[in-house]
């Protein structure tokens, strides 16, 4: 991938609907260039899929990052899929360590009684010696109150997110008209995500974190994350920001394990760093998110 991949990427994970003319505009590229770099992130796996999903304030729900540290017993691909067995789990991925297997689990749950939860299913787990688990600050989103109108929309896009809007109004039964606006009001709403999903571990990338603790009394994390975002523009793309301590993962993608050593090195001369882990990832496994599983219940619910 290049610096253009990335723009596409994040453009895509904003709105995935974007046509190929308007990705185009934001990356100075024609409608067929663009196309064709999409085609090709697709064939190697780094999109995944288009899909939606209801954002945090729609479901009261809150992220959460885990550490989990096993004493390597385990069989690795079972227990990855044992962990994706649980509504509440986003991805899994395993992290290259020098004793016994960690892995770094993405989540979501509802309330207190559903961290309770999360939190005794991951630390119960066969061969899991220990966990670390973060609450992670996300922007929540906005109320909405979804119709059926929306549901019937919903429903086929589910199956595709870019489905195009003459190929929804012949789905569902309704005219082009009414399509579109109920999609713009869902995009106007901030309580429905579309968004590409993504694997940046394949198509010849390499991906890891940086586990930073940062000095809270000097720093903010807009501060932060404008430093990675000013100083490794290519290699840096986002960071998990722990709700309850000064931690951050940041999120890098490179074109070899060998720079994480130079990013890290030039991390831990940055004025905010107390201290930096590098966490080398393998290919992940994702799983249905929570925002998924709501909506497909609520078109179940209606009877669609």
């Amino acid at each position: 991938m290049d610096s253009i991949d990335k723009r596409i990427l994040l453009a895509l994970d904003e709105n995935c609907r974007l046509s190929y003319q308007a990705l185009g505009e934001k990356t100075g590229l024609t409608a067929t260039a663009i196309r064709k770099r999409m085609d090709r992130l697709i064939e190697t796996g780094v999109i995944e899929e288009f899909s939606v999903i209801l954002k945090p304030a729609m479901m009261d729900s809150d992220y959460l990052v885990a550490l989990v540290f096993t004493d390597g017993s385990e069989d690795e691909e079972e227990l990855m899929e044992l962990i994706g067995s649980n509504p509440l789990i986003v991805q899994v991925g395993q992290i290259v360590t020098g004793a016994g297997r960690l892995y770094f689990l993405q989540c979501e749950y509802k309330g207190a009684e559903g961290l309770q939860s999360l939190a005794s299913f991951i630390r119960t787990l066969d061969s899991v010696n220990d966990a670390e688990l973060h609450t992670i600050l996300v922007q929540r989103g906005e109320k909405f109150k979804i119709k059926k109108l929306h549901l019937k929309v919903l429903k086929y896009l589910l199956e595709d997110a870019r489905m195009q809007v003459g190929q929804l109004a012949e789905e569902t039964g309704l005219t082009a008209r009414r399509v579109s606006r109920a999609i713009q009001e869902m995009l106007d709403s901030n309580a429905v995500w579309f968004a590409a999903r993504w694997n940046l571990s394949l198509g010849n990338n390499s991906e890891f974190y940086l586990k930073i603790t940062y000095d809270e009394q000097t720093s903010e994390i807009e501060e932060i994350n404008r430093w990675f975002r000013e100083s490794f523009p290519d290699e840096y793309w986002y960071s998990f920001c722990s709700a309850m301590e000064p931690i951050l993962f940041a999120k890098f993608v490179t074109e070899h394990f060998r720079d994480a050593e130079k990013i890290s090195h030039l991390t831990k001369s940055a004025h905010f760093a107390k201290s930096v882990d590098v966490l080398l990832s393998y290919p992940v496994k994702k799983f249905p998110r929570l925002g998924r599983i709501e909506l497909e219940r609520m078109i179940d619910e209606v009877g669609l």
